[in-house]
């Protein structure tokens, strides 16, 4: 849900110079009885290495009583509610997010991958340079740090799920991506069609019947009172889907107490070590190489795959085809963008060079070559669209086997015999929610089998791969 990176680079360099200016409104909810709650964030690292960095806060929002509370209408939700909501700017493309505690601003995962630091601007004309300090592409958030910039707008009013009922209106605030120059929040409305309790993510879904609009990924979604209900994710022309808030709190205590996601360990795209000639070796169709490079405009850029048997591909970051070809891509690009560069084998193992006219830089992808057992369940994650991972498992000859894919990503999901022959294979294009690509075979001769899964969804997401 976010916009083409050459609009991207664009904008970035004009939102750096100019300010957005905007009447800075509050509203009041008199009479209220308040409860409160607090939002306690512990010291945390950043995502990576020599990037990392530290904070902590502590925050209480007062939640007033909802038979005291005063529906707002429309306009009073653009201006009032829409100051704690950014506009967000990152090599993906254009998001959105919420000021969540005095520091702490909250976005999707697939708007804030794959950078250290996002741009914000704000209504009340502040931008920033915001800090990445966690990412959970599971259950698609990021946390970001707002804590330098000196005119951060309130928190918003923190509202709950428990509240909800099917039918309710809700409404969505977010930032459409711009075709101008400066973006202005939009406000959508819709009913509450149904919570979806994911048991692969662990939290809880609200499915909202208003259009998922590209740009407004990490919006609001707030009752008619004006509290935070819920982060916009996903979605269709028909429907938006959002995590509960009750569980985005509950998700950032925990991506701040921790550096790992999942178990994996923080996952970062590598932002050194690029040649201009990169071996490499390929196992089989299932293996595949992710080179990624930085290319400027009107330059002319060549990729060769020397000595290998495959194709190379390379798209933008969010999975927008660039160039394709069997050994050789050659090409002008009409704007700047960061590239991913796909080498992948053919029918067999392959071996070779991959020779760029710019420096590309080899990602050593974790979620390659690992074993799988029965009954167990193994984390793994998409980095970008058209990610292949693969695994292994030792089968006796006759031995029956079921294997699950879960995900929130568009997926295929293929089983390879000792001898490379794809034994079964399952597609899973449902969407968002619930995908659960599952094959089940019975093993022709005993050997080591592979478990190749792929994403076909323009965004970093997990997966679980289930065993039984």
């Amino acid at each position: 849900m976010n916009d083409r990176p050459h609009f991207v680079v664009w904008l970035l360099g004009a939102l750096l110079a100019a300010g957005i200016a905007f009447a800075l409104a509050t509203s009041a909810i008199e009479e209220a009885e308040e409860a409160a709650i607090t939002v306690t964030t512990t010291t945390t690292q950043a995502a990576g290495g020599e990037h990392a960095v530290t904070a902590s806060t502590t925050t209480t929002t007062t939640i007033p009583d909802i038979e005291a509370l005063i529906p707002l209408s429309v306009d009073s939700i653009r201006n009032d509610v829409a100051q704690s909501v950014g506009f967000v700017l990152s090599q993906q493309g254009t998001g959105s997010g919420v000021v969540i505690s005095e520091d702490l601003m909250v976005t999707n995962a697939h708007v804030a991958w794959p950078d250290y630091t996002v741009s914000i601007v704000f209504l009340n004309g502040a931008t920033h340079q915001g800090r990445v300090l966690a990412l959970d592409p599971f259950v698609d958030l990021a946390i970001v740090d707002i804590s330098g910039l000196s005119r951060r707008p309130a928190p918003i009013e923190i509202g709950s799920t428990a509240d909800l009922d099917v039918g309710d209106e809700l409404f969505v605030v977010g930032y459409p991506s711009p075709d101008e120059f400066t973006p202005e929040p939009t406000v959508d409305s819709g009913a509450v069609v149904g919570f979806t309790d994911w048991e692969f993510t662990g939290v809880e879904w609200v499915t909202v019947a208003a259009p998922a609009i590209g740009g407004q990924s990490g919006g609001a979604v707030i009752d008619e009172y004006g509290r935070l209900v819920g982060i916009s994710t996903f979605g269709s022309d028909e429907s938006l889907t959002s995590i509960s808030i009750d569980d985005v709190l509950e998700e950032v205590d925990r991506m701040l107490e921790s550096t790992t996601v999942r178990g994996l360990g923080p996952r970062v795209l590598p932002h050194a070590g690029a040649r201009r000639a990169n071996d490499i070796s390929l196992e089989g169709e299932w293996d595949q190489q992710l080179l990624f490079g930085w290319w400027p405009s009107e330059t002319a850029v060549s990729v060769a795959w020397a000595g290998g048997d495959g194709t190379v591909e390379a798209t933008t970051i969010a999975g927008g085809l660039v160039a394709a070809a069997d050994d050789a891509i050659e090409l002008v690009p009409e704007f700047t963008f960061p590239v991913v560069v796909f080498a992948t084998a053919g029918s067999g193992s392959s071996e070779g060079t991959i020779e760029s006219s710019l420096p590309l830089i080899a990602y050593e992808d974790p979620d390659h070559g690992k074993h799988l057992e029965r009954g167990g369940a193994t984390p793994g994650i998409f980095e970008v669209s058209g990610d292949m991972d693969f695994f292994y498992i030792d089968l006796v000859a006759g031995e029956e086997l079921s294997i699950a894919l879960e995900s929130a990503a568009r997926t295929r999901l293929r089983i390879y015999g000792p001898d490379g022959d794809e034994l079964a294979k399952d597609i899973d294009l449902s969407g968002f929610i619930g995908n659960d690509a599952s094959v089940e075979i019975t093993a022709e001769m005993a050997g080591r089998h592979v478990v190749a899964v792929e994403s076909t969804m323009s965004t970093v997401s997990g997966y679980m791969v289930i065993v039984e």
